[in-house]
């Protein structure tokens, strides 16, 4: 078990270091095709190395047109489920999409039973609809799910009954913007 845990450690590194090269090569002052994060354009190997903040508040109004589930409130006593998310150009098709959880368990084997605090499943949306249950802390999304322009990914932290974890009416959740180019990747 532990050559397994250090396999995809020194994997994950790898993939890290690799995508952080170009960054350091890239001509800047040239348009790109990339992804919008607090309104700076990033390059997709840009964005592929970089963590997003956590969105523990998410804004509500925003999120209204994809909440299809009830929301259920964190126990005060424990310490508070966080989500960010990494988002990969993947070299064939779309993106590798990396779920990065603090205080929060995956349970796939718990899916559609009571809730237990701080764990569960994701769901991710693409510009509000739904696309996926996530089951781990990694997903790949075709390109096909994604418009020309301006995409709102976004993933959600949901207990094992669907309820979206939240603190008090605020989900906890983590969105990106990605830009797409009209031309497939």
């Amino acid at each position: 078990m532990e050559k397994i845990a250090f396999a995809v450690i020194g994997a994950s590194a790898a993939v890290v270091v690799m995508t952080l090269i170009p960054l350091f090569t890239h001509d800047m002052t040239k348009p790109v095709d990339g992804m919008v994060m607090s309104e700076t354009v990033m390059t997709d190997q840009e964005m592929s190395g970089m963590m997003m903040e956590d969105m523990c508040s998410a804004n509500i109004s925003d999120m209204a047109a994809m909440h299809q589930h009830p929301l259920r409130s964190v126990s005060p006593n424990l310490p508070v489920p966080t989500v960010s998310h990494l988002v990969f150009p993947d070299a064939m098709d779309g993106y590798n999409i990396q779920i990065l959880t603090k205080n929060y368990e995956f349970t796939p084997a718990a899916i559609n039973r009571e809730a237990v605090d701080n764990e569960g499943h994701a769901h991710i949306y693409v510009n509000g609809t739904k696309i996926s249950r996530v089951y781990s802390n990694w997903f790949h999304l075709p390109s096909s799910y994604l418009q020309p322009g301006d995409n709102l990914i976004t993933v959600t932290l949901n207990a094992n009954d669907h309820s979206e974890w939240a603190i008090g009416d605020t989900q906890i959740a983590s969105t990106v913007r990605v830009v797409r180019s009209s031309v497939s990747q």
